[in-house]
């Protein structure tokens, strides 16, 4: 079957859609790639992992006393908030950084990196010893707490956001005909 949308192929038509408007991809792809990437961590205990319920550990954060549900809320709406953000940040700074080949490979092997390296290592270094598990010396990822477990979830977490993330935001180079 041929996917035909307006004369082009469905997936050009959205590439041409991202380069004509970055922000509002961005947007969208931090939203889908944050949403799919959150129910993947809360099932990871389905592979033998830890679960990453980043909502929950936000909500629990930004409202200790309250009660699962207005975490759970909470951390969604923050959490959410958090995926658009990174999203935009990508896009508009470390996107237009990371060279000049616009392939959907490289597109996706930046939006990997950026997300396994950069934000894998914000939350293994900073978030889960410092603030999800403050107090309780769980040392990078959480080693002492979980062991490999945890800190390999954590970067699995991270390169299934890049993955969706480079899927999505997947704009064509700024000289390409089909821009015209």
């Amino acid at each position: 079957m041929n996917n035909q949308l307006g004369g082009l192929n469905a997936g050009r038509s959205w590439r041409i859609w991202v380069t004509k408007h970055p922000i509002g991809a961005a947007v969208w792809a931090g939203v889908i790639a944050g949403q799919l990437t959150t129910l993947w961590g809360i099932w990871f205990p389905g592979v033998g992992l830890p679960a990453l319920d980043w909502p929950q550990a936000t909500g629990a954060t930004i409202d200790a006393k309250g009660s699962f549900v207005v975490q759970f809320v909470m951390g969604e709406f923050f959490h959410g908030l958090d995926c658009i953000i990174f999203a935009l940040l990508f896009a508009l700074f470390f996107f237009p950084m990371m060279g000049k080949v616009v392939t959907p490979a490289m597109n996706m092997a930046k939006a990997c990196i950026f997300s396994t390296i950069l934000l894998g290592t914000i939350s293994a270094a900073f978030l889960v010893p410092y603030i999800y598990f403050k107090g309780y010396n769980v040392g990078f990822g959480g080693i002492h707490a979980e062991g490999w477990k945890l800190v390999f979830a954590i970067y699995a977490w991270h390169l299934l956001y890049g993955v969706n993330l480079g899927a999505l935001y997947n704009p064509l180079a700024l000289d390409d005909p089909a821009l015209t």
